[in-house]
């Protein structure tokens, strides 16, 4: 092996241990958000056991509109790709889907900013019955201008439940199952707890590996018109950031004692979602992620450095 003998030496090999950690330092725009400090909980009912948000505080949600009606939640992944579920799209028109983001009041009908659909990608394998495989994707016919109001959400090939904590589900789905038809104006959000997949399948039986369980004790929970929204949550060792674990999919009633939501693992559809935003020609390339940091830290590199030189 060829070895350098001169000055290079000292000033590349620090060079090399620290681009990886400037690039991802550099690349990390999703996850991001402003929060609303002086935000007050809604007074009458939320999305089971939830309350009223600014869209600053979960800047990535949007919501599928139908002819002007909210009917799925969704996310952003980047400025040309939105993530929800397959089981939104049963009876859809495309030319009459729209997407709102930016916004969480939809009494503000002045205010509202939309983005058209240009494909809607279901995933192959989407089971309609026991949905299975319940993601999709919707590549849009113009890019968002990201904002703070608008900003990507981040993905994690973490699985292990114990990695996170302060997770969030965020919709504008139904807030009372009394009265169904009644949908808050504005977007609420839950806070929940991710539960073991061996408890989960027990409780019910019918998940699949491809699905992730998230509750609360005192019935909190997403529901109908929640579906395609984002379950958020952020690493115990590193609150900065935050990460989509999941889609919410279908659950056994909303907000039932013992009776969990069950949302789409994001974390196995990773490579199909690289696969397919490519084959669009509007890649979409994730952040490799791992449960725990770097091994090396900027200052131990600086430390060797050092001691070596």
């Amino acid at each position: 092996m060829k070895r350098w003998r001169d000055g290079r030496t000292g000033l590349l090999l620090p060079l090399a241990f620290l681009l990886p950690w400037a690039h991802s330092s550099l690349a990390l725009t999703c996850g991001q958000r402003v929060s609303a400090r002086s935000e007050q909980p809604h007074s009458v009912s939320e999305i089971i056991g939830g309350q009223s948000v600014n869209i600053s505080e979960f800047p990535w949600h949007v919501e599928l509109m139908e002819l002007g009606k909210p009917f799925c939640g969704g996310s952003i992944l980047s400025e040309w790709w939105i993530l929800t579920a397959s089981h939104c799209f049963d009876k859809v028109n495309i030319s009459n889907l729209k997407i709102m983001h930016g916004r969480d009041d939809l009494n503000k009908m002045e205010d509202l900013v939309y983005k058209e659909v240009d494909k809607i990608i279901l995933h192959p394998k989407f089971d309609s019955w026991l949905l299975d495989n319940d993601i999709a994707l919707l590549l849009l016919k113009s890019p968002l201008n990201l904002s703070i109001n608008s900003a990507p959400i981040c993905v994690s090939q973490v699985s292990n439940i114990l990695a996170w904590e302060n997770c969030w589900v965020t919709g504008w789905g139904i807030t009372n199952t009394s009265l169904s038809e009644l949908q808050p104006s504005k977007l609420q959000k839950v806070n929940v707890d991710l539960f073991r997949w061996e408890w989960c399948n027990h409780a019910l039986p019918l998940i699949t590996k491809n699905m992730l369980c998230a509750g609360a004790e005192d019935g909190k929970d997403a529901c109908q018109g929640d579906s395609g929204g984002p379950l958020v949550c952020q690493k115990k060792e590193n609150t900065s950031t935050w990460y989509q674990l999941g889609i919410v999919s279908w659950g056994v009633g909303c907000g039932k004692k013992n009776m969990p939501g069950v949302y789409t693992k994001l974390s196995r559809y990773l490579t199909w979602i690289s696969k397919k935003t490519k084959e669009a020609g509007k890649s979409y390339v994730y952040e490799e992620d791992s449960a725990s940091s770097s091994p090396i830290s900027c200052w131990a590199i600086v430390f060797l450095y050092f001691v070596i030189f």
